[in-house]
């Protein structure tokens, strides 16, 4: 099975704060994460992470990523120059890229870090997953929400998705609560 998450800054204190996570501390974060990881996926399971797995900090990043279960890829984000300077970490990567087209059950996906206004296949049915907005509502998630975009285009970020990577069906359920919470909240 796919799975998808992003925007996991393991070991980033700032990143509990920032997102409002429901978290102590990047200790409590990881050790909670970790759990709803493994709890999750499977060995056989494919999870796609469309970047910032580690996020500033002194651990080396294949502590982290060693103790996840499943088939990990990484779409590279901005936060991840210490994977990317680290054979270690990348080895337990099945596959480390900046983009990637994948093909998962019936579906044409198209896997960023970053939201992109255009991708292989939109008109015709493809969709886009991405992450590095986090829980940002701002410009940029209204322009990806937007018309027949929004319909295709899905953040992956971990806040949205319960802290677990999720399946294609869940993330678009998870995306569209969010989405009515924020319109409802813009209501108040």
């Amino acid at each position: 099975m796919d799975l998808f998450t992003s925007d996991l800054h393991f070991g980033h204190e700032n990143a509990v704060r920032f997102d409002h996570r429901p978290f102590i501390d990047a200790t409590d974060m990881f050790e909670k994460m970790k759990k709803l990881w493994n709890d999750k996926v499977n060995d056989n399971d494919d999870v796609w992470i469309l970047g910032d797995v580690t996020c500033g900090n002194i651990i080396p990043p294949e502590q982290y990523i060693s103790q996840l279960r499943g088939r990990k890829h990484l779409i590279y984000g901005n936060h991840d120059r210490n994977i990317i300077m680290s054979p270690e970490a990348q080895a337990l990567f099945v596959e480390c890229c900046h983009l990637r087209y994948l093909q998962s059950e019936s579906r044409v996906l198209f896997l960023s870090h970053y939201p992109i206004a255009d991708w292989y296949g939109m008109r015709h049915g493809s969709f886009h997953i991405y992450g590095h907005i986090h829980t940002d509502t701002g410009d940029v998630y209204k322009f990806m929400t937007a018309g027949d975009r929004g319909q295709h285009a899905f953040n992956a970020g971990c806040m949205i998705n319960g802290y677990a990577p999720v399946s294609f069906e869940e993330l678009v359920e998870n995306n569209l609560r969010f989405r009515e919470q924020q319109a409802s909240r813009q209501e108040e």
